[in-house]
Order: structure tokens, then C-alpha cells, then sequence
């Protein structure tokens, strides 16, 4: 005889109880016999309940007596104990995971707002501050400069209009463009939470998947604060597409829904085109995720999950080209690029109706995609523009560069691939097998629109780790999913609703799912801890290894004040562009430049002669090259690659001021040192004519032996020249004003700053 009462004293007593009846309950009704094993229980819990006489003992193992009774005491146990937790509102666990975006990527807002200066970091994000410069120039309205229509006019445009309030090169635009990609970040945030909501129906999903992302660190250092680059502008629409696309796919009605999330789609796309030059690398996952999802759709009865997500494609398209044609914004190719997905997916359409209406099998469709790929493949090839670009891009692949070329596990393999990934992807990789299942299965064809985005991101990321922000929102998703589903294993909360079963339930610590539900129940004290200490070893090894890249990412205090001290300089004696140019190592000639001249289009011409010129072994030749070209040079330490030869110019710039203090090393004499960090981590140099000094050398003297004490801003040097005598007469140029001591007696030669700058002659009397 059963003892309910019993049974519910022990379900109170001992909450984690219920989970194993659940286990329990499955096994029992699927088998006439059970053993305790075959749930994952021990025999404790199986001697219990025969005591208790829920269960009898039979030959081959145990079963319920009663099985409705004991669902019905677990379910009642749930009830009971949902209603006397604490709940917490979806919406304001959404804004805590929001808050989390935000928080990881404030830690360079020190070093991004320096006195009245903001410094972006790292050096691209200089290009678009001018680009946002250049736009308001002209007129009260913001125009993009000729530059700003191919490539990311897009981007050029959203940040011209929202630092349009503060004016050109002021404090005001600057602000915008630093705080742009952390709103991107949010807003990204927010629709990676509605995406994997939709497709889990299970809010816990979503917040998990907002979570992930918040911390992981190829988004999270990408979208940090004064970080403005492209990516975080790509990321936004990415993830608007990939929901759009979601919902298109989720839904059988046509109601206001449904067109308001082709809208979506179709901005989505359209301003995927316009924002990147590369955009065909983001809309590309769109081919055979939907090549998928239609394998998918041709098993389900009903209307045509397609033809919204077709009606979006081909509205975005002729947005793009609508706004092509008129502004003259993106490249061709990728516009036209965009154009032949969009005729893509209506032929895609087109072969699932027909197949559909002759009664054919989903492998009849599968069939028609592999004519309907190679059909694809050969008319980009026939298209010279598009086929052009496709070749420029995969050599772009090919060729090795900046860190940012090198795969996610480049430097340190496995290791590096968390340490750029984050926790996300360990979560995230073992939930494709099991997003193909549930999506073939339970005929949800997002999966695959998911899981192909994942795979395409992932193998980007292999092999240029820039794509790592791009697969984040992705694998975000899959690894909330997986979040949840490893914390169902230790019993904290129900399993993710694509992997419940009928009736199987684990102890009711989430009560709300998703769907109509808005609230969330606060499980208990160990529970919370738990679930708190699984989180924290996602955000706190994410958030670490973000905070670590932004670190290399930050301007340092030598560059700083480096470039702080020549726009000072540069202002106060009035030297127009480009005498002001600064020559510097190309990863931060934009930052000098920028805040110099406001020129900060490009760093070819770094990326071109500064290394070259740093490590040849004569500076002054140099001369003719950056006459009325280059202004200053800024040499830093270069500990990294260990002994320098003294013969360097790096090593007789950096290191000796310009000076021939070894005596079979010349020194410089177009290149005048006039500012030093306090570290000496940094010495700018100005390029200049150089005084001639001529005169008689002393009695028989091969060399004469020419010094000078200098003091310039953070540091004080003397500064040697030698010449060589010729006829009884020596000759040499020299780069600093001041008074001279030749050779080993008293005379001095005065040398002004005038004769330096203008290039003129001192001459010695006999």
C-alpha cells in the first residue's frame, strides 16, 4: 500500500528527490522492468521507494505500482514549491546581462579619455573619426568625402549624423565614435537574446546566450570602448538577419509579424551590403543555411515557410541597389553579390513549390539544390566584376600580415582558441550534432540556419581570428543552449526546452521558459551559488582575457604624450600639412597623424618606408626621400627584438640621440631630436636642411671632432659630429642649434635656429 503522504514528506525533505523520480518515471515508461542504474540513480533511491510502497520489487529489477499517482505527487511538489519562490522579471534579467555587455567593455575608458583629448584605441578606429570629420566639413548637413562611398559608406553615414549635433574635430565626435561600439555591442546583445528565444522558446536560453556573448572576447575586445572599427557596425545587422530569419522561419502566418520580420530581413541584408566591402563573407551563410531549412520545409504540410524569408532577400537586395544607384554608395560587386542570393533564394523557392506540387520527396529537393549550387557557382564565375573581386578576396586569405590575419589558434593553439573564443565555444561545439538532430526531427529548420553560421564563422575564424566577433553571436546561441543544458546535469534547472521531453522534467528551480511566461523563479540558496559559480567561470575568464586584449589594444602614456607634445608644437609654430606628417611604426601612425594634422586616411607610406628606413645604416639619405614630405619620426623601444646593430638608424636615432658618439659610426645630420618621454620609451625627430658647418681643421687632423650640449624636452644629450678633412678644410651638416666646440682647443662656432631650419651655412674664420 502506498503512503502519499509519505512520499511528499520525502520530496520536501529532499528537493533533488524529484529530478530522480522523474528519471525514474521515463525508464518505467519504457520498459515492464527497471533497474535503479538504468536511470543514473543508486539503490538507495529504489529501497526507499519500495519501503515507502511506490515501487515493487519484480525478477528483473523493480517497477511503479502506481506511476499516474507518484507524477501527480512530483507535479503537485512543483506546483507548491514554484509558488512559494521568489521570481525574478525576464526583462530585468535581460538588462543585468545588457549591463554585463556594457561593463566588460569599460576598461580602456581611462586611457580613451585623457584630459580634453579622446584617444581611441589602437589605430583604425582613426580613420573613421576622420572620415566622420570629413562628412561635416561641408555644409550644416553631413556629406561623405569621396573616400566614404565605397567600402563602409554605411557606417561613415550613421556616425556623421549622430556626432552631426557637436560639429567637425571637436570633443563632441570624438565621443560618438568611442562610444559607438559599445551601443553596437548592446544592441547586438539584445537581438542574440531575442534570436536564441525564438529558436529555444526558452528565455533562460536567451539570457544565457546574452550572457556568452557579453564576455566573449573576440566580440567583447572588438566592441570595447574607443575601439571603433567596422566590425562592430557588421555585428548589429548580422545578428538582426540571423533573428529575422529565425522568426521568418518559426512562423506559418502571414500576419503583421510576419511582414514586420521580412522588413527586418531585408534591412538586415541591405545593410549588411553597405557597411563592409567584404559583405558577401557575412551573407554568404545565408545560401546553404536556407538550402537547409528548405530540405526541412518540403517534410512540413502548410504555407510556405520560404516565401517571407525569399520577399525579405529580394527587398534587401533592391534596397542596397536602390541606395547604389542614387548615392553611388558600396562597390558594384557587392551589391551585385547580394542581387544573386536574392535571385538564389527566389529559385530555391521556386524548386520547393515544384517539387511540393509533383508530390516529390525532400531528396528530389536535395537533388535540385546541387543543380541549382553548380548553376550558381558558374554565373558568379561568368560575372567579371563579382568573379574579380572573389579572386582578390581569397588572396587576401592567402597572405600572411597583421596578428589579426593569423587564426584563433595561431600562436597558442587550443589554448589560444578560448583565450580569443572565450567559454562560449566550448559550449557551443558539442550543441551542432544535437542542433542538426532538433532541427531534422522537430522539422525547425533555424537550427541549421544557426549551426551553418557557426560552421562558417568558425572555419574564418581558423584561419583569420578578425572573424572570431563575427562566429561570437552564433556561438553564443549554441552555447546558451549548452549552458543550460550542463547546468540541468548538476540538477539547478530544467533542462533547455529542445531537449525536454513529454513529461520529463527535472526540480522546478526555472519555472519560466519563454513563451507567454515573463518571470523567472530564483531557485534556492544552493542552487543560486551553484549556478553563480558555473557563471563565474565563463565571465570571469572572459571578461580577463578581454580585458588583457584591450590592454594591447589601449594607447600607451609614450605614445600619448609623444603625440600630444608635436600637436603643440606643430600649433605654435604654424606648420601646415604635410611638413607636419609624423612617420611611425604603421600601427600607430593614424593616432599621431590624426591628432597632429587630422590627416588620417592612410598608413601606406608608413607601412611602405618605416622599417626600411629605421634599419638602413644611413639616415641622412634618406633626406631627399621625406623633403617636403615628412615633418617628424618618431622612433620607439624595440626590447622584442633583442641586440640592435649600432649601425642602425634605429639605433643611432633611439638610442644616441643622432649623435656619433662611437667614433666609427657617423651620426645624423637632417634629423633633429626634439622631445623625449620620460622613460625614453619614445623620441620624436624633426626632419630637417641642417646647418653646414665649414672651416679650417686644425694642423694635422684627418677628422674633426664637432660637439654640442643639448636639452630638449625630457632629456639632455651632447650631440657629436665627425667630418673629415679634405685639403686642410672640413665641411658637415648638422640638425641642432647651439653653440659647437670643435676639436680639442677652444674655438666654438654659434649655430641658430634659423640656419637649421632655412638649411644655411656657418662659416668658420680662419
Amino acid at each position: 500500500m502506498t503512503d502519499d503522504a509519505d512520499l511528499a514528506s520525502l520530496l520536501e525533505t529532499r528537493p533533488d528527490f524529484a529530478s530522480k523520480l522523474d528519471r525514474l518515471l521515463d525508464v518505467d515508461a519504457e520498459q515492464d522492468a527497471w533497474r535503479p542504474v538504468d536511470a543514473g540513480v543508486d539503490d538507495a533511491v529504489a529501497v526507499t521507494l519500495v519501503d515507502s510502497g511506490h515501487v515493487e520489487k519484480v525478477p528483473d529489477g523493480y517497477r511503479f505500482t502506481d506511476r499516474e499517482t507518484v507524477r501527480a505527487a512530483v507535479d503537485d511538489y512543483r506546483r507548491d514549491a514554484s509558488d512559494d519562490r521568489r521570481r525574478i522579471r525576464v526583462r530585468t534579467a535581460l538588462l543585468v546581462a545588457l549591463a554585463l555587455v556594457v561593463l566588460v567593455r569599460l576598461p580602456t575608458i581611462q586611457e580613451v579619455f585623457r584630459d580634453d583629448w579622446v584617444v581611441l584605441a589602437s589605430n583604425d578606429p582613426y580613420f573613421y573619426r576622420y572620415l566622420v570629420d570629413q562628412a561635416l566639413l561641408d555644409g550644416p548637413l553631413p556629406s561623405l568625402p569621396e573616400r566614404a562611398l565605397r567600402g563602409e559608406p554605411l557606417l561613415a553615414a550613421t556616425l556623421a549624423v549622430a556626432a552631426w549635433p557637436f560639429g567637425a574635430g571637436t570633443w563632441g565626435s570624438g565621443f560618438v565614435v568611442a562610444w559607438y561600439p559599445v551601443v553596437a555591442a548592446v544592441a547586438t546583445a539584445a537581438l542574440v537574446y531575442g534570436a536564441a528565444t525564438r529558436l529555444t522558446d526558452d528565455a533562460r536560453v536567451g539570457l544565457a546566450a546574452a550572457g556568452l556573448l557579453a564576455v566573449t572576447p573576440a566580440h567583447a575586445y572588438r566592441t570595447a570602448l574607443g575601439v571603433a572599427d567596422h566590425h562592430a557596425f557588421d555585428y548589429v545587422w548580422l545578428a538582426l538577419t540571423a533573428l529575422a530569419v529565425i522568426e521568418l522561419l518559426s512562423r506559418s502566418e502571414r500576419d503583421r509579424r510576419t511582414w514586420l520580420a521580412a522588413g527586418g530581413l531585408a534591412v538586415g541584408v541591405a545593410a549588411q551590403a553597405l557597411a563592409w566591402e567584404a559583405a558577401p563573407l557575412l551573407l554568404l551563410p545565408l545560401a546553404p543555411g536556407l538550402a537547409l531549412a528548405a530540405l526541412v520545409e518540403i517534410r512540413r504540410p502548410g504555407p510556405e515557410r520560404l516565401a517571407p524569408v525569399v520577399a525579405g532577400l529580394v527587398a534587401g537586395a533592391a534596397l542596397a541597389h536602390l541606395v547604389h544607384l542614387l548615392l553611388g554608395w558600396q562597390f558594384e560587386a557587392v551589391v551585385y553579390a547580394l542581387d544573386l542570393l536574392a535571385l538564389g533564394s527566389v529559385g530555391l523557392l521556386a524548386l520547393v513549390v515544384v517539387v511540393r506540387r509533383l508530390d516529390g520527396s525532400w531528396t528530389w529537393l536535395a537533388a535540385a539544390e546541387v543543380v541549382l549550387a553548380i548553376a550558381a557557382v558558374v554565373a558568379v564565375r561568368r560575372i567579371p566584376v563579382v568573379s574579380t573581386e572573389l579572386d582578390a578576396g581569397l588572396d587576401f586569405f592567402l597572405r600572411s600580415g597583421p596578428a589579426e590575419l593569423a587564426g584563433v589558434g595561431a600562436n597558442y593553439g587550443a589554448v589560444g582558441v578560448l583565450v580569443i573564443l572565450g567559454f562560449a565555444s566550448v559550449l557551443a561545439a558539442p550543441m551542432l550534432p544535437f542542433a542538426a538532430k532538433w532541427g531534422w526531427q522537430r522539422l525547425e529548420s533555424g537550427w541549421f540556419v544557426v549551426g551553418v553560421y557557426a560552421i562558417h564563422f568558425g572555419v574564418l575564424a581558423a584561419l583569420q581570428r578578425r572573424f572570431g566577433g563575427e562566429l561570437a553571436p552564433f556561438a553564443a546561441i549554441l552555447g546558451g543552449v549548452g549552458f543550460v543544458l550542463l547546468a540541468s546535469w548538476f540538477d539547478l534547472v530544467k533542462p533547455p526546452v529542445p531537449r525536454r521531453l513529454a513529461g520529463r522534467d527535472t526540480d522546478g528551480a526555472v519555472a519560466a521558459d519563454g513563451g507567454d511566461d515573463d518571470a523567472l523563479v530564483v531557485p534556492d540558496r544552493t542552487r543560486v551559488a551553484l549556478l553563480a559559480g558555473l557563471a563565474g567561470v565563463a565571465v570571469g575568464s572572459g571578461s580577463l582575457y578581454a580585458a588583457l586584449i584591450d590592454r594591447r589594444l589601449v594607447i600607451t602614456d609614450a605614445t600619448y604624450e609623444a603625440a600630444r607634445w608635436i600637436s603643440e608644437y606643430v600649433d605654435e609654430h604654424d606648420i601646415p600639412y604635410p611638413e607636419s606628417y609624423v612617420l611611425s611604426k604603421w600601427g600607430r601612425n593614424r593616432v599621431y597623424n590624426y591628432f597632429v594634422n587630422g590627416e588620417a586616411a592612410s598608413y601606406s607610406y608608413a607601412e611602405r618606408t618605416y622599417e626600411d628606413f629605421l634599419f638602413s645604416n644611413d639616415a641622412d639619405s634618406w633626406h631627399e626621400e621625406f623633403a617636403d614630405r615628412v615633418g617628424f619620426v618618431v622612433t620607439r623601444d624595440l626590447p622584442h627584438l633583442g641586440l640592435i646593430s649600432a649601425s642602425t638608424v634605429q639605433s643611432t636615432l633611439h638610442d644616441r640621440f643622432g649623435s656619433a658618439t662611437i667614433s666609427n659610426i657617423g651620426g645624423v645630420g637632417h634629423f633633429r631630436a626634439v622631445f623625449a618621454t620620460d622613460d625614453g620609451a619614445r623620441k620624436v625627430f624633426r626632419v630637417v636642411p641642417g646647418a653646414t658647418i665649414r672651416g679650417p681643421a686644425p694642423a694635422e687632423t684627418a677628422r674633426v671632432r664637432l660637439v654640442a650640449d643639448v636639452s630638449i624636452p625630457g632629456d639632455e644629450f651632447e650631440y657629436v659630429r665627425r667630418a673629415t678633412v679634405t685639403d686642410g678644410t672640413f665641411e658637415v651638416t648638422v640638425a641642432n642649434p647651439g653653440t659647437y666646440r670643435i676639436g680639442q682647443g677652444d674655438t666654438t662656432v654659434e649655430v641658430s635656429e634659423r640656419a637649421v631650419q632655412a638649411g644655411e651655412a656657418v662659416t668658420l674664420d680662419s
